[in-house]
């Protein structure tokens, strides 16, 4: 008796066992996606006549990348989710930024109520919040915004924390830890950023602090974006004030710089084509002698939607430096050079 009781309870045991387990499988999502991205580029300095260079780009409107992202629902309005996702050069196959994931790679956990908490290397709020709201080309092509502003993209050693959307109001904010011997404040960063969404129009305020490697200087920029969708046309601006410690040249470093930022956008939607169109202007604020930096940037894109998934892509743009300034024509992956740029090229997401 007691040996067919204890057989039973084994086999309820292992019943509820693969039950509970299959529960929880099922409720698991993992997708692997990526961005396969290549074309011409042609960068020329027409200002020095220093010559020109062409080269096929691993990714021109888009970073190539290849990335695993994974969802499972903890039950009572919890989840658990990550992301790993690393850079690729199209045009030779080798790894970008560095690092086997560089772009992304952070886990973290949601509340419906409660908001969400990630921890590794991700994406700062002013960047997903705030700067591509109000970025045009969306950060590729020649008429990428990070030709002139700075995004500051990515953070290490990062937490953010990111709350439920409440009468269109988003709010996220970041640490991240310098994790250095020197001193506490040694390579720290902090970020915020607020979004509002309602109908046709999307807004954000952002700002970040970044201290360098040693804790001696500080980069901090704050930075108002927005769009708004008219159905024919869709508008996009910003004003962003970037400051340094390091009064560096405007264009050479663009964290370490003193200047005032202004940009105006459209983007055209018709059917399968899409025409963009930006302008970009610099402004220096140090307060040295014969400091009087400027720059515009002005360019065209044009897409054309073979498919859901895959698109042709060109942009032509042109940066006038005045009195200084050191801007550098650049896409989404193509190393900066010259005043004039030119791409052409096919994407396809996955």
């Amino acid at each position: 008796m007691t040996s067919r009781v204890t057989a039973t309870l084994a086999l309820a045991c292992a019943t509820l066992t693969s039950t509970a387990f299959t529960s929880a499988h099922a409720q698991s999502n993992v997708t692997l996606y990526g961005i396969v991205d290549s074309g011409f580029v042609y960068q020329s300095d027409p200002i020095t006549g220093s010559g020109s260079k062409k080269s096929i780009t691993g990714g021109g409107q888009s970073g190539s990348r290849l990335g695993l992202r994974g969802i499972e629902d903890l039950g009572s309005g919890n989840k658990a989710f990550y992301t790993l996702e690393m850079g690729i050069n199209a045009d030779d196959g080798t790894s970008t930024l560095g690092a086997l994931f560089g772009r992304q790679a952070f886990v973290g956990i949601e509340n419906t109520r409660l908001g969400s908490l990630s921890l590794g290397r991700q994406y700062t709020p002013f960047y997903s919040m705030t700067f591509l709201t109000s970025d045009t080309f969306g950060v590729g092509m020649m008429g990428a915004a990070i030709n002139l502003q700075n995004g500051f993209t990515r953070s290490n050693n990062s937490a953010i924390y990111k709350t439920p959307t409440f009468a269109g109001l988003t709010a996220s904010i970041m640490y991240a830890a310098g994790e250095s011997t020197l001193s506490t404040s040694a390579g720290r960063s902090y970020a915020a950023a607020v979004l509002y969404q309602s109908g046709a129009l999307k807004a954000s305020l952002g700002h970040y602090s970044a201290n360098n490697a040693t804790g001696t200087a500080t980069s901090y920029g704050t930075m108002l974006g927005a769009n708004y969708d008219l159905g024919p046309v869709v508008l996009f601006g910003d004003i962003q004030r970037l400051r340094s410690d390091l009064n560096g040249v405007p264009g050479v470093t663009k964290q370490d710089t003193n200047v005032n930022l202004y940009s105006l956008g459209a983007r055209v939607p018709v059917g399968r084509h899409t025409v963009y169109g930006a302008v970009t202007y610099a402004d220096d604020q140090r307060k040295i002698a014969n400091a009087d930096a400027k720059a515009t940037h002005l360019a065209l894109g044009y897409t054309y939607q073979l498919s859901k998934r895959t698109n042709l892509y060109s942009s032509v743009a042109k940066i006038n430096n005045r009195n200084g300034a050191r801007y550098q024509m650049i896409n989404a992956t193509t190393p900066g050079y010259g005043q004039f740029g030119f791409d052409l090229g096919i994407r396809h997401l996955f």
